[in-house]
């Protein structure tokens, strides 16, 4: 089977078109892909009541007056090679093809798949991108129902395969960090989520996903991370958090001694601060906001899934001895 060339000239306006619609219009949140993801430029999630859902759909998008020039009866006509249906079609996720028309700010859209799809040769389809479906607040339910169409299985390989760029990025050396405010006395689990990627040897700090609203009903955020991330070990910024706990451990167990301008300490600081939760916030703000910074590693899941997603892109010779050299075939069947 043939897959797609990755195309340099990926139409940005494209892009920032689709996430200002699918944020304004459907209040859902846009993911833009790295390029390295040749055959998917985003991912739109679900957002429910403002709860974020996990269900993902994936977006093609082109943009320009030269994918509006063909019109039928009923909308925009799309010609592709047969690689890119084959991508596109077989994509763990459901995918939409969107046209952009950048002028009038509209974007077209249309589930790819073999119902709505007619093949013109032995390399070349065509679909009808239908001129009534916009992304727009009416286009809500549909969306959602293309959306649903994932198991809980296809739901978690998703949320890994999402997440492998931030698992690759551990692996050459850099850090991954979640930051995070969490409304501690509401019940709907309010709060914002950031990841961000600093750089090893320029220690540069670049945000690679925004989430500024999120709920977590009735959970505590030290519950919700490991569900979020379940590829990952998860800790303090030890280094981001040392003065806000020195600081936490003398109001506990210390008084200050005037005569001699010092603290008078009881116990000891590296004990007190063994003994406390690997996930927790640095500070609570006039205790209603807890801030959190975590240091994101990969755990033993997530090294066994970019071994296997290794095999599954490039085969055997993509995977190391050292991490097939114990494994027992027989043990498989």
């Amino acid at each position: 089977m043939n897959l797609p060339k990755f195309d340099h000239n990926k139409g940005s306006k494209g892009v920032n078109l689709v996430e200002k619609k699918v944020m304004d219009e459907l209040g859902w949140i846009f993911r833009e892909q790295p390029t390295q993801d040749y055959g998917i430029d985003g991912h739109i999630e679900v957002v429910d009541d403002e709860y974020v859902t996990g269900r993902l759909i994936a977006v093609q998008i082109k943009a320009g007056n030269s994918y509006l020039n063909e019109e039928s009866n009923s909308g925009y006509v799309f010609r592709g090679k047969i690689e890119h249906y084959h991508y596109w079609s077989n994509h763990s996720l459901p995918v939409l093809l969107i046209l952009c028309d950048l002028e009038k700010e509209i974007c077209y859209w249309e589930k790819i798949s073999e119902d709505n799809v007619q093949f013109t040769s032995d390399s070349n389809w065509k679909v009808v991108i239908p001129s009534i479906q916009v992304i727009t607040r009416a286009a809500v339910s549909t969306l959602k129902e293309i959306a649903e169409n994932t198991t809980e299985y296809g739901r978690r390989l998703n949320q890994l395969v999402l997440a492998r760029r931030w698992m690759d990025e551990l692996r050459e050396g850099n850090k991954v960090i979640i930051e995070s405010d969490e409304w501690i006395n509401k019940t709907s689990g309010r709060g914002s989520i950031f990841v961000k990627i600093i750089d090893s040897r320029t220690e540069e700090e670049k945000t690679v996903l925004e989430w500024p609203m999120v709920s977590f009903p009735f959970q505590s955020y030290e519950d919700v991370f490991p569900n979020l991330f379940p590829w990952a070990h998860i800790t303090v910024d030890e280094a981001f958090y040392e003065e806000y706990d020195e600081a936490e451990f003398l109001s506990e167990n210390a008084v200050w001694d005037k005569e001699a301008g010092d603290y008078i300490v009881f116990g000891e600081y590296q004990e007190w601060n063994s003994n406390r939760p690997k996930i927790r916030p640095y500070t609570t703000h006039s205790g209603e906001v807890a801030s959190y910074r975590l240091c994101l590693e990969l755990n033993q899941l997530g090294n066994s899934f970019l071994t296997l997603d290794n095999y599954l892109r490039s085969g055997l010779q993509n995977i190391s001895d050292d991490n097939t050299k114990n494994i027992d075939p027989t043990r498989w069947f």
